[in-house]
């Protein structure tokens, strides 16, 4: 696995380099991702916040806090897509789908999700064969 990521937004204004190993790759099923990126639940790629920079369009980006809970969205403010998110502990989250877009819709081996994270909260099911915790 590249020790360097990289994804961008939809019309290319705003590049996101990622360093390292991101600390999680998993489903998301908690109730704070689905309200803060309206989604029934998240594949994310986690990154410690100092391992995640804006590398292109700083300037072009939109950071949206979350007006009750830890979390932002950042996104950029031409085509408006979420470039990452943070949650309530400090970590930025790339989107797995995102990762795949920009990279000739090919994610890693080693950046694929490997488990359900907040499964007991889920709103839909998910037929596979990883842990759900």
């Amino acid at each position: 696995m590249p020790e360097n990521h990289k994804v961008h937004c939809d019309c290319n204004a705003v590049e996101v380099s990622m360093s390292g190993s991101p600390k999680v790759h998993a489903f998301c099923h908690c109730e704070d991702c689905r309200e803060l990126l309206q989604v029934p639940y998240h594949s994310v790629l986690a990154w410690e916040a100092d391992q995640v920079s804006v590398t292109k369009g700083a300037d072009q980006v939109i950071e949206f806090q979350h007006p009750t809970k830890r979390m932002t969205r950042v996104f950029c403010k031409h085509c408006g897509e979420v470039v990452y998110n943070t949650n309530a502990m400090g970590w930025k989250l790339i989107s797995q789908l995102m990762y795949r877009k920009c990279n000739d819709d090919k994610l890693p081996e080693d950046l694929q999700s490997n488990a359900h994270f907040f499964y007991d909260r889920r709103i839909v099911d998910v037929d596979d064969a990883l842990p759900k915790r």
